[in-house]
């Protein structure tokens, strides 16, 4: 695998900055905190996702996006890969909506959980797809961050750790750990299997003991049960006795129920026959009020007229609207005499006079009154001339005399010219100024006596304009009155010509009050004719009610025939109700003796009850300890297999894993500490130093035949120590992963702590390592004579910039 490109999108402290990586060593180099190692932790996000990285750790503080875009080449196939983080309001995330990978020109969106698996797939890295999982092989073949490193070698459990998942052996140890906790799981569950089968003997024994009380419970049964039997006979007998006489009984009560239904309808025939009576005697007298009634109608007479009420009404309508159009007419026309009374006192002699010399007259004012507006006119045009005139003469009257005024002040010197002037001189400016101002007076006092003229003739011609005006407002409001008297007399003609008519319509015949006499008559004949329909009505009541009386009559006969029956099977029922005797009394005595059987069974039947549930429940006893005893025995048979289970898990899974990892182990060993010691003595060039690696993988300082700890060495040793631990882990795990061979190797701040001497030895680490792209991250400024490419790293008010120098 080649890194190719970079691109960081609000990363940390990186705003926007793009980097192509070369082939070759590069360094990266720069000031501490100034966003190297940046670089190397979005490379690993690009490529394997957050793993155990947190998303608030790569997203810078104050952006809501960011993102990563890394060009890389794995066999000569380019690809590249885009994740996106968002802040959402409670954390940052992975965008899922925004991460791809793009090869061969086609760019396929996937998950971010995908994308890690694409990518393991693309560099052919064995490893599960979890995306908060980092991939084993990168961080020990590839990147190892240092201060990981030293962490690695200081802790015992870390480092064997790390050796078990540098060389995918880690799976025994998880079978071991799996293989103690089954074992614990598997000793709980014999206590618990023991612990259910402890009761055994105390089952066997209990259910012995319930199958005897079983036995006697059943004979006792029986008893119970021949004795029910026998009462059952009994009770069958008296029972049939009591039946019989139920019977005879019920036959009683039925007879006693007709007597008395019979007795009821009997009095309630009576009853109705009285009622009946009643009411025949009151259709009579109604018959005989409404015959009188018939006699009374048919003595009124129809009145001596052939109209009908309807057309007395349209009579009456007609006469109604004579009578309004009179008043109507009528209070026109005294009216009309007092607006011709009014008019006449108005006009007064105008009264007579003709319209068209009146027209005349008006026409003549009008005339004058145009001349009088015309002369109006031109007096004004020649006042607004005039005093335009007025207006000039005055301006310049009174330029002249700020002129003189001027003139007066003057010293010797003109103003203008600056030179002198005589007396003489002085005089006769002011003098010729002077007389201008007399002649302008002269002409102002001429103009305005023109102009008082002409306000005396225009307010002269004024008030001859406004008597005309009055003059021809009172013509025309004669000529309005008298057109208006002339409508009133024509009208007033008119109304005498309509009384006229009015009156000739008038009938004689209605006398003078003519609705009061049609009312009359339609009253009169209305009375006629109500009396026509009564003796209809009262004639059909008469026909109805006779018709009742005979009804009636006929149902009294029918009723009073109907009693005499009853009475007659009424008798009859007293007298079969006199044979029943002594019936009551014997059915309560066959009721009691057959209550107190009755009482014995059930007293035998609960107790045959009582027994049989007891019988269940023994029974039900027995089972449920039957089936106790069965799984306490089949608990017994797993915990004698549990038992089993754990000694061979004890006895030879354990031991045989902790052997196999052993071997393999050891087998790792020889190789690894081989490498470890070739790199120890290129870093550290001590003849009277040597180091190596235990069978736990710690390594070890020996100087001069004595043993060091590794913690009282310089830093310098130290990062020597963690240097070549971690290029012996690159060297081995490169071995063991095929698409990774001499490709690439990033060291970040690998020469922390080294002496001037110690960084003269990272040329020949370089050099062997024989890595197509070296990254390396450092402080140092001495490295930059061992590379091949330089990035210089630096940071400004917050933000990360990286430029190549060579």
């Amino acid at each position: 695998m080649i890194i190719n490109s970079i691109i960081l999108d609000n990363i940390r402290s990186y705003f926007h900055e793009e980097v192509e990586f070369a082939q070759g060593i590069s360094l990266f180099e720069g000031d501490i905190g100034s966003g190297k190692s940046t670089v190397l932790m979005a490379i690993e996000f690009a490529l394997f996702g957050l793993g155990s990285q947190k998303a608030e750790s790569l997203l810078a503080k104050k952006a809501d996006r960011g993102s990563v875009l890394l060009d890389f080449s794995v066999d000569g196939k380019r690809y590249e890969i885009k994740r996106t983080l968002k802040r959402s309001d409670s954390s940052v995330i992975q965008d899922a909506k925004n991460s791809c990978i793009k090869a061969s020109g086609e760019t396929l969106p996937l998950s971010p959980s995908e994308l890690k698996q694409k990518v393991l797939q693309i560099l052919r890295f064995n490893e599960p797809a979890s995306p908060k999982a980092e991939s084993k092989i990168f961080r020990y073949a590839i990147f190892t961050p240092q201060e990981t490193m030293k962490e690695v070698l200081s802790d015992a459990n870390k480092r064997i750790e790390t050796i078990r998942r540098a060389f995918k052996i880690e799976d025994y140890r998880v079978a071991e750990s799996n293989a103690n906790e089954v074992i614990s799981k598997i000793n709980d569950r014999i206590e618990i299997f023991k612990e259910r089968s402890s009761n055994i003997s105390e089952l066997e024994s209990e259910i012995k003991k319930l199958n005897r009380s079983v036995a006697d419970t059943r004979d006792e049964l029986a008893q119970t049960e021949a004795k029910i039997a026998s009462l059952r006979g009994s009770e069958s007998e008296i029972c049939d006795k009591v039946k019989r006489l139920q019977s005879k009984d019920k036959e009683r009560i039925e007879l006693e129920s007709d007597k008395e239904n019979l007795s009821k309808n009997i009095e309630s025939a009576k009853t109705s026959v009285e009622e009946n009576k009643q009411e025949c005697t009151d259709l009579e007298s109604e018959l005989e009020q409404n015959n009188a009634k018939l006699r009374e109608l048919q003595l009124i007479r129809k009145p001596d007229t052939q109209k009908t009420i309807s057309d007395i009404n349209d009579e009456i309508d007609r006469v109604q609207k004579i009578s309004d159009e009179d008043i109507r007419l009528n209070a026109e026309k005294t009216s009309i005499h007092k607006d011709i009374t009014s008019l006449k006192k108005d006009l007064g002699e105008k009264i007579n006079s003709d319209e068209v010399s009146l027209q005349k007259d008006l026409s003549v004012l009008h005339n004058e009154k145009s001349d009088l507006e015309k002369l109006a006119g031109e007096i004004k045009q020649k006042q607004d001339k005039t005093g335009k005139e007025e207006h000039q003469k005055a301006a310049s009257r009174d330029v002249l005399l700020q002129e003189v005024k001027k003139l007066s002040e003057l010293g010797n010197v003109c103003p203008v010219c600056k030179q002198e002037i005589t007396q003489e001189h002085h005089h006769t400016l002011v003098g010729d100024k002077q007389k201008n101002i007399v002649v302008l007076e002269e002409e102002l006092k001429t103009i305005k006596d023109a102009q008082s003229e002409l306000d005396s003739r225009s307010k002269k011609i004024q008030e001859k304009m406004e008597l005309l005006g009055s003059q021809i407002v009172e013509i025309k409001a004669a000529l309005s009155r008298i057109k208006e008297y002339v409508q009133k007399r024509t009208r007033l003609e008119e109304i005498e010509d309509e009384l006229a008519r009015i009156i000739s319509q008038k009938s004689p015949e209605y006398g003078e009050d003519p609705r009061k006499f049609l009312s009359g008559l339609k009253e009169e004949l209305g009375r006629y004719e109500d009396s026509r329909t009564q003796i209809k009505e009262i004639a059909q009541r008469i026909q109805k009610t006779q018709e009742k009386i005979e009804a009636g009559q006929g149902k009294i006969d029918k009723q009073r025939s109907q009693i005499i029956k009853d009475e007659a099977e009424l008798a009859s029922i007293k007298e079969q109700l006199a044979t029943f005797g002594t019936l009551d009394e014997d059915i309560k005595a066959g009721e009691t003796e057959l209550k107190k059987i009755r009482d014995e069974i059930t007293g035998f039947v609960s107790a045959a009850a009582t027994k049989e549930e007891k019988l269940r429940n023994e029974q039900g006893a027995i089972s449920d300890k039957d089936e106790s005893l069965a799984k306490a025995r089949e608990w017994e048979s797993k915990h004698k297999k549990f038992k089993q289970f754990q000694l061979w898990l004890k006895s030879f899974f354990i031991p045989t894993i902790s052997k196999i990892e052993r071997q393999v182990l050891l087998s790792i060993f020889q190789s690894f500490n081989e490498t470890y010691t070739r790199w120890y003595s290129m870093l550290v060039e001590d003849p009277t130093k040597e180091s190596g690696i235990n069978e736990n993988f710690t390594p070890t300082v020996n100087q001069d035949g004595f043993e060091q700890e590794v913690s009282y060495l310089s830093g310098g040793e130290k990062t020597s120590i963690a240097l070549a631990y971690r290029l012996t882990l690159n060297s081995l795990m490169r071995k063991e992963t095929d698409t990774i061979r001499s490709n690439l190797l990033i060291l970040d701040e690998p020469t922390d702590g080294f002496s001037k001497d110690q960084l003269g030895k990272i040329r020949d680490v370089l050099d062997e390592l024989k890595s197509e792209q070296i990254i390396l991250v450092s402080h140092e400024k001495e490295l930059e004579t061992y590379v091949d490419n330089i990035y210089h790293v630096s940071k400004d008010d917050g933000t990360s910039k990286i430029t190549r120098t060579s």
